[in-house]
């Protein structure tokens, strides 16, 4: 059963303007899922919790993403994020819930703490193409990727969560 699927750009226009406060969350050892970035989630099946493993164990990380729906707290679930034509699937459950108003900012926790470095990589892709994204839609389509990835790198990436 899908939760939500959250595609829709956040703020004016049909891009969301990237700010380094997107990559953290206020909450100790989470990564922030950038906003306008797809990303979706859908609750684990019986047959599903079997493979997962107990949350909050040391040296893992959370993502928060926003999402349009209310997902209870203790739900385990498995998220996806679509990036360069494939699909990357992490499980957790979720122990954080905040109305935002239009929706909501779900804290998901990992139920395997193998996948923090994936995910920390993956999230840090997400942030460099909406940095991308951003400059594109600023400065014009023709602008170096290359470039871009290395100005993010340099600006951001020092402050992106670590793994204990």
């Amino acid at each position: 059963m899908n939760l939500s699927v959250h595609t829709r750009p956040r703020g004016p226009g049909r891009y969301v303007r990237y700010t380094p406060e997107l990559i953290h969350s206020n909450i100790d050892r989470f990564i922030c899922h950038p906003r306008g970035f797809p990303i979706a989630c859908r609750r684990m099946t019986f047959w599903d919790r079997r493979r997962t493993a107990d949350c909050r164990q040391p040296g893992s990380i959370g993502l928060c993403f926003d999402s349009d729906k209310y997902i209870k707290p203790g739900t385990l679930i498995e998220i996806t994020i679509p990036l360069n034509g494939e699909e990357q699937k992490f499980t957790g459950k979720v122990v954080l819930v905040r109305n935002r108003g239009d929706g909501f900012e779900i804290g998901l926790w990992l139920s395997r703490p193998d996948d923090a470095s994936r995910l920390r990589i993956i999230e840090q892709i997400c942030h460099i193409e909406s940095y991308l994204r951003q400059k594109r839609h600023q400065d014009g389509p023709f602008i170096s990727q290359e470039r871009i990835a290395r100005e993010w790198v340099t600006r951001f990436a020092a402050s992106f969560p670590t793994l204990l």
